[in-house]
This record gives structure tokens, C-alpha cells and sequence, in this order.
């Protein structure tokens, strides 16, 4: 008999870290818990706060997807070139302006060292 789920939502890497993170205090993790967790803590480099506002801000002021922003967040892409690769299945056309905006939102967190819980 299948286990009922919990609220389904998207996370970024961060936010995932920090929820593993507080649930291994609280009990031991499951092997994919721990699989994913220390995926989590090899790849997040900002913090759950800073990727949550920057998903946000390419939600509110470019429209992108939910899927595009949460990926832009999560990867971070260190040149206009890779980010303009993961911009190419929004359904709406950005401008070179817009897709300089973004990259300058993001710019900041770019060269940040993976964080370690």
C-alpha cells in the first residue's frame, strides 16, 4: 500500500540542505535521505534565504517558470552564455537587458564555495 506524501513544493539545493540538516538532529536520515543530503551539501553555496529571494525576484519581474528560476538559482550558471542556455525553453522572449539583469541578480553568489551543514 503506497505511504501518503507530504505538501509537494519545489526547493532549492540551500533550502533542502537546511531541512535534511534539521531532520538529521532530530532522527536519523534515510539512505536517500542521506544521499541527497550530502549532494546538498556539496553543491549549495548560498544561503536558503538568498536563493529563495532570487527565485522570487526572476518569478515577480521576468515571468520566468518556476522550473527555470529554481534552476537558475540552484546552478547558478557563471557566464550569460550558460545562463542564456537554461533561459531557452522560457515560452517568452527576453531581451539581451533582461538576461544582463538576471545574470547581475545572480553575479554576487557566483564564485561562493559550496557551503559544508
Amino acid at each position: 500500500m503506497p505511504r501518503e506524501g507530504l505538501e509537494k513544493k519545489p526547493l532549492t539545493i540551500s533550502e533542502a540542505m537546511r531541512i535534511l540538516q534539521e531532520r538529521s538532529e532530530e532522527s536519523e536520515l534515510s539512505y536517500w535521505q542521506r544521499v541527497a543530503f550530502e549532494h546538498a551539501m556539496q553543491n549549495a553555496r548560498i544561503e536558503p534565504e538568498e536563493s529563495r529571494e532570487i527565485v522570487e525576484k526572476l518569478i515577480k519581474k521576468y515571468k520566468l517558470s518556476e522550473l527555470s528560476a529554481y534552476t537558475i538559482a540552484n546552478i547558478l550558471p557563471p557566464s550569460i552564455e550558460e545562463l542564456k542556455d537554461l533561459l531557452s525553453k522560457e515560452p517568452q522572449m527576453l531581451t539581451d537587458t533582461d538576461i544582463k539583469e538576471i545574470f547581475n541578480i545572480i553575479k554576487p553568489f557566483i564564485d561562493r564555495e559550496p557551503k559544508s551543514a
